[in-house]
């Protein structure tokens, strides 16, 4: 599509490159551009800050690092437009450390999204937490995520709450007190409604008593 061009025309740039010091050139020089289109646009549409942390993203991938744009990619998440979110929660997962200061400031976007009743966006913030998983996020979040997963809902959804569960617990095993929902994780392997889920709970359970 049109506008994702400049991303394309980019990629091809970077592979008809003869050698790594020009393709070092070319990255210097978007970079240089994105950081400069970023500082003029504050109200960017998010169309186009999309298109800028997909390269940010592709350059990332190639190997290089860059100490700007994170703030970019957090401000995708609150887009009401799946493709943008979806590109935020990527370059977030890619980019953010469990202890970065920025890492703090995604937390009431995933809050949002877990408790927007769309199973898409939940979908992508149950992702994250189960990539980054910070202290912070498992005390804030374990209990709507427990919720989640107790409650009735998309299968989809509570599976991969299930998964952001055992993440949690492996690794703050002090934060999380499964003794409040164990029982209801029991009755769920034993519902069988849907074996994505009794899977992705029997290795919760599993995890709990690995830990114990």
């Amino acid at each position: 599509s049109n506008s994702m061009r400049g991303l394309t025309n980019f990629i091809s740039d970077i592979r008809s490159c003869p050698n790594k010091e020009v393709e070092k050139k070319r990255v210097d020089k978007e970079l240089s551009h994105i950081r400069e289109r970023f500082l003029k646009e504050a109200s960017m549409k998010g169309y186009d800050r999309k298109k800028y942390v997909c390269k940010m993203l592709y350059i990332y991938m190639l190997g290089y690092n860059f100490d700007f744009g994170h703030m970019e990619a957090v401000n995708l998440l609150s887009s009401l437009k799946y493709s943008e979110k979806q590109i935020g929660y990527l370059a977030c997962a890619l980019l953010l450390q469990e202890d970065d200061d920025v890492s703090r400031l995604i937390i009431n976007s995933i809050m949002k999204d877990l408790s927007s009743r769309n199973e898409l966006w939940m979908t992508l913030a149950l992702s994250i937490v189960a990539n980054i998983g910070g202290r912070e996020m498992a005390e804030t979040l374990h209990g709507p995520i427990e919720k989640i997963l107790t409650t009735s809902g998309a299968p989809m959804v509570r599976k991969r709450a299930a998964l952001a569960l055992l993440r949690l617990y492996r690794k703050f095993p002090d934060i999380i007190s499964p003794e409040e929902w164990r029982d209801k994780v029991i009755a769920i392997v034993e519902d069988r409604e849907n074996m994505g889920i009794v899977t992705a709970t029997l290795s919760l359970l599993i995890g709990l008593i690995s830990q114990n």
